[in-house]
This record gives structure tokens, C-alpha cells and sequence, in this order.
């Protein structure tokens, strides 16, 4: 019999997935930027520590703002949420002088909330304060999976989305047809399907 536990378990797949079992914050920005890099041309955040360290230290402002502060509303979260797209976007045109889309942002700060609160609220302080506002992170899996029930794909690559009232739209239409749920609770399930 194993005297190993279900913490022990977990913190191999975090070490797995994420690279870390201490640092699960820093894993989760770089998993999450993984997760849409490979749709940016020209753009090389990992080419120098230095300026990876800019976007990680960004992200890291933007969790502690997320986990620390209760929202008062969905409007609120939408609206911190356009503005961090915003800044993400800025910050790419700073420092590598190449264009981040909209459908890019929202990949990166949508995923990294998404594996923070996979993590859970024991690992991440405060993950779960804001969770029922989070948006669904969008790509073509989720995109498949919600054009089965009535949802339509955009008429261009989720990665080229490069208007903010574009996705917002989509994110309300997801919250119309799943009135009362959680739209992450949601895609968590559809992924998992």
C-alpha cells in the first residue's frame, strides 16, 4: 500500500502539466500562453527571460487584482476584462512591436484564470472570488461544441478576433443560453466531454 496521497498525486500532475508544484502561479501564465502561441507570428515572449518577465509580471498584477477585490457584478468583470485585453495588447506592441488580437488576449488571461482555479482555491488564495463572472475561454474545441446546441462560431479564427464587441457579444450569447450557470462551470464540462 502507498503512503503517498492525493495531494502527492495532484502535485505530480501540476509538475507535469505546468512545469512547478510550488510556483503554480508563474506555470499557469506560461501554460496558458502555450495554449495560443503557436497563433502569433513573430512574437517571441520566451526568447529572453527579461522580457518574458514583463508579461509574467503583468500577469501576476492581474491575478493579485482578480483574487483580491470582489467585482460587484458581471458589467464590472466585463469591463475589467476589455481593459486587461487591452493592456495585454499594448504591452505586446511595447515590447515586441507586433499586433496581439483581441481572440489572443482573451485566450492567454482566460486560460491562465481557467488553470488557476483548476488548481483550486487552497493553492491560489482567493482564485474563487470572482470565479462566477469569469469568461469561457474561446477556441475551436469550445467553439464546436457550442455550435451543436445553437451557438455559432465567429466567421473568423478565434485568434483573429480583433474586436472587443465581437466577443463580448459571443460571451453574452454563451450566458443567454446557459441562464444561471457558470459559463467556466460550463466549459470545464464541454472540454471535458
Amino acid at each position: 500500500m502507498t503512503t503517498l496521497t492525493t495531494k502527492d498525486f495532484e502535485n505530480f500532475w501540476i509538475r507535469c502539466y505546468l512545469g512547478t508544484s510550488t510556483k503554480v502561479i508563474e506555470g499557469s501564465i506560461k501554460r496558458a500562453y502555450l495554449d495560443f502561441n503557436r497563433t502569433v507570428h513573430g512574437i517571441r515572449m520566451t526568447e529572453s527571460q527579461e522580457k518574458y518577465l514583463i508579461f509574467e509580471n503583468y500577469f501576476k498584477d492581474l491575478i493579485t487584482q482578480i483574487t483580491s477585490t470582489k467585482l460587484e457584478n458581471q458589467e464590472s468583470f466585463d469591463s475589467w476584462h476589455r481593459n486587461k485585453c487591452q493592456e495585454l495588447i499594448s504591452l505586446v506592441i511595447m515590447h515586441q512591436n507586433k499586433k496581439l488580437y483581441i481572440g489572443q488576449a482573451q485566450k492567454w488571461i482566460n486560460m491562465t484564470l481557467k488553470y488557476l482555479v483548476a488548481l483550486g482555491n487552497e493553492r491560489v488564495k482567493g482564485i474563487i472570488l470572482n470565479y462566477h463572472l469569469f469568461h469561457m475561454p474561446i477556441d475551436n474545441i469550445i467553439q464546436a461544441k457550442l455550435s451543436k446546441i445553437g451557438i455559432p462560431k465567429f466567421n473568423v479564427a478565434w485568434s483573429q478576433i480583433d474586436d472587443y464587441k465581437d466577443y463580448i457579444k459571443y460571451q453574452k450569447l454563451v450566458r443567454s443560453k446557459f441562464v444561471g450557470q457558470i459559463p467556466m462551470d460550463i466549459e470545464f464540462r464541454l472540454f471535458n466531454e
